[in-house]
């Protein structure tokens, strides 16, 4: 009985993969050109943004299925990746599995199924049933639905329940139809033509910026601006992005971006050698993870202070797990503990943070080369090419009668030509960071005994250690201008293309404008020109698997 909305499904929407990927760093630095603004694209819904849509839809409880399609990581971020997502027919068993799971959770209760539609139900056919049809599939499918739409639902409908000789199935699996369309499953966002450009619609534009700011479908108060063609103009844009950064749920889906940004996802899978480092639990990278987002949470909605604050702040938060690698005495248990780190020049910042540390560092040793890469690629925005073709990119092995540092093995591989070129690039930024060891403990010395020198000269500026690093890193003006094309990228879903300099810069400068406030980062971007507007679409484009 259900098999064919799967294969409905299935052939509605493509194949199996990702459509078109680039070729290129997965950093995203290498960006393919473009035109001016972006073509317009189907955004497949991210898990938590299919789970917020059934609350919204069915209200709570609601018990969330275990195995729903995971999220891919394209170019840094889930967003990019959704964008360019087709669903396998695997996946397309899991959506109908887990459609069920919620529908299975609200038919089985005659009250909360009379709640939902407004009536019992008794028949298919009911202009009660019919009304809560249309008001059910324009709110799932976040636009008004068509009048032959819904007598297609209203059909099926019958004929399940004509099948079953029971109208409340019928109804059911009418609601999957809705819930396992590619309306649903995926933001359909094409816009209307407009002189040389295509105009996101008012509806297009409210799902833009609900799933964008709350990682969840549009509220009445966006459905009715999108009714009143008030998101068609750059002030009713704002003024509802605005309304939304007051809405607890954009802590959620913002720090989702700095998540990927970060790159911190990772943390949860920390993997280390516990017989090298005693301070590892079970939950020391979940820790890691979570300091690094509170910080975030507390300089954007707490302070709506200076992004770059997060480069040199020393007040940060602490559980159990992380106050032994912090060698803070006096904290016990999982409770999360405000602190000021003292100002001893050991740490300062996210760069300092044992997250940052250990997941740019080895299983056992520290890396110079990734931490400094990581701050290169993605704090930067700067490009390291791949090594040459045929280079040894292993480091010398060191002589056993004769202990040397990291650094001065790092050193003596960066005299082959070959590799002085990128590793002058990364290794002097990660040698301020030595004295953080592969969690990110402090130390005065490494692995053999022998003192670590933390003094660098990154790009003619001498610099003392980590905290003059990070203070450095914050200053300059590629830091800012490297989050507010990141975030335009992520907002967008896609890679900004040479084209869209000048939109990209027009949201750098309203950052700077605004002292690097990330709030005020989030306006600039869903009120520039290429996140309201996308290029027509390419004819005879071809599509690959």
């Amino acid at each position: 009985m259900r098999n064919w909305m799967l294969l409905a499904l299935a052939a509605t929407a493509g194949c199996v993969g990702v459509i078109g990927e680039p070729e290129g760093d997965s950093t995203g630095i290498t960006t393919p050109e473009s035109a001016a603004l972006a073509e317009a694209t189907l955004h497949r819904l991210t898990r938590p943004q299919i789970e917020n849509a059934w609350r919204d839809l069915f209200g709570k409880p609601l018990a969330m299925p275990a195995d729903l399609p995971a999220d891919d990581v394209l170019y840094g971020f889930s967003s990019i990746s959704a964008a360019r997502s087709t669903i396998s027919p695997v996946d397309a068993e899991k959506y109908e599995a887990a459609t069920y799971h919620v529908l299975d959770q609200v038919f089985a209760d005659p009250l909360r199924r009379e709640a939902l539609v407004g009536c019992p139900a008794a028949a298919v056919s009911d202009p009660c049933v019919e009304s809560f049809v249309k008001a059910f599939a324009t709110r799932a499918w976040r636009r008004p639905v068509a009048a032959d739409e819904v007598a297609a639902l209203l059909a099926l409908g019958n004929k399940i329940a004509a099948e079953l000789s029971d109208p409340v199935q019928g109804l059911k699996f009418l609601l999957a139809g809705v819930l396992q369309s590619p309306h649903f499953l995926f933001r359909v966002e094409v816009g209307e033509p407009s002189p040389d450009q295509y105009r996101y619609t008012g509806w297009e534009m409210a799902s833009r910026l609900s799933f964008l700011l709350l990682d969840a479908p549009p509220d009445d108060e966006l459905i009715a601006a999108a009714k009143s063609g008030a998101l068609l103009t750059r002030e009713g844009v704002r003024a509802h992005a605005r309304r939304l950064l007051d809405d607890p749920r954009s802590r959620v889906a913002l720090t989702r971006f700095f998540r990927d940004f970060m790159n911190i996802g990772g943390l949860d899978g920390l993997d280390k050698q516990p017989d090298k480092f005693p301070q590892i639990t079970a939950t020391l990278g979940v820790s890691m993870r979570i300091e690094l987002e509170r910080m975030f949470e507390e300089n954007v909605f707490e302070r709506e202070g200076d992004f770059r604050d997060l480069f040199t702040t020393r007040e940060t938060y602490v559980n159990e797990d992380l106050a032994r690698v912090y060698n803070i005495e006096g904290i016990s248990g999982p409770d999360w503990v405000p602190i000021v780190l003292p100002d001893d020049g050991t740490r300062a910042g996210i760069l300092t943070t044992p997250g940052f540390l250990a997941l740019n560092a080895h299983k056992t040793q520290t890396s110079p080369t990734r931490r400094g890469r990581f701050i290169r690629l993605n704090l930067l925005c700067q490009d390291i090419p791949p090594p040459p073709p045929g280079v040894d990119t292993t480091l010398p092995e060191p002589d056993p009668t004769k202990p040397t540092t990291l650094r001065e093995r790092l050193d003596q591989h960066r005299l082959d030509p070959a590799c002085s070129g990128c590793h002058q690039k990364m290794d002097p930024i990660g040698f301020t960071l030595e004295r953080y060891d592969s969690i990110g403990a402090y130390r005065d010395a490494d692995e053999n005994d022998l003192p670590i020198d933390s003094t660098s000269d990154i790009d003619g500026h001498a610099v003392d250690g980590p905290v003059d690093m990070a203070a450095l890193i914050a200053a300059l003006p590629e830091v800012g201008a490297c989050v507010a094309r990141r975030f335009y990228e992520h907002g967008g879903a896609h890679l900004a293309g040479g084209g869209e300099e000048a939109n990209v810069e027009q949201v750098v400068a309203e950052f700077v404008g605004s002292n690097y406030t990330f709030k005020e980062l989030v306006i600039a971007l869903v009120t520039n020109d290429g996140y309201r507007y996308a290029s027509p679409p390419a004819q005879d484009k071809e599509v690959t698997p």
